[in-house]
């Protein structure tokens, strides 16, 4: 099920992710990062003002956000081969104006690139509405079913599996990137005081977010009318709020 979030939130953590893992990002990231966060604020004060409540909110296709190259990415050592990543967004939002939130659904997508080899590995994080059937023309469609909130792997073989995730929120896409690239490294920043007051709000909002995340799914799993797998494929009970 797609959700809501605080645009203003939404900007101040991309901003302060984006600077408190500068070291750790390809040097134009910041730069996209800004744009991104110009686009949303554009966007809501234009949809305030009576204009379009519907947009599009992506990054640009030849500009992602890039994590800089890493040898630690299997944990304490620097024996590796290197790996970048690219992280696209691409969502389609819509401002509520009777609470002033945005509702997104889409997807961000993470390019893990060997950078010796030339191999890669794509993974979406979707936001979706989830379940299994939809009305095409006022008859039901079975279709697949995907969870709300879910992690799809492109390759030989598109599409599956799709797994139920807890990382869905842009910022936490991007902060996943960076920790799964920079294991060792990104856990000893984030307890430096220049990282803590850079990412200053972030780290409780994101703490929040993943506790109301995992509140979902213990709720859909513990439904009593659905087999728990073929309940995690239905829509949440209501649309969470970041």
């Amino acid at each position: 099920m797609s959700f809501t979030f605080n645009p203003d939130y939404m900007a101040q953590d991309l901003l302060a992710l984006a600077r408190g893992a500068a070291d750790f990002l390809a040097p134009r990231s910041l730069v996209r990062v800004e744009r991104l966060t110009t686009n949303l604020r554009n966007a809501v004060a234009n949809a305030k003002a009576g204009g379009q409540a519907s947009f599009a909110w992506r990054t640009d296709a030849d500009a992602p956000i890039q994590v800089r190259a890493s040898k630690s990415w299997k944990g304490g050592t620097d024996d590796f081969d290197p790996i970048a990543a690219d992280i696209r967004l691409d969502y389609a939002c819509q401002f509520l104006p009777a609470t002033g939130r945005v509702k997104i659904k889409g997807v961000a997508v993470i390019v893990i690139r060997d950078i010796g080899g030339g191999g890669e590995k794509v993974v979406h994080f979707d936001v979706d509405e989830g379940g299994w059937s939809e009305v095409v023309n006022g008859q039901p469609v079975h279709r697949a079913g995907h969870p709300p909130f879910h992690a799809q792997f492109y390759g030989v073989l598109n599409d599956i599996p799709r797994m139920p995730s807890l990382i869905v929120y842009p910022v936490d896409v991007i902060n996943f990137a960076i920790l799964e690239l920079h294991q060792k490294n990104w856990r000893q920043h984030v307890e430096s005081f220049q990282a803590k007051s850079q990412l200053r709000n972030f780290p409780p909002r994101q703490r929040e977010r993943l506790a109301a995340i995992l509140q979902c799914w213990s709720g859909t799993v513990c439904n009593p009318d659905f087999h728990p797998l073929v309940a995690m494929q239905r829509p949440f009970g209501e649309p969470l709020s970041f």
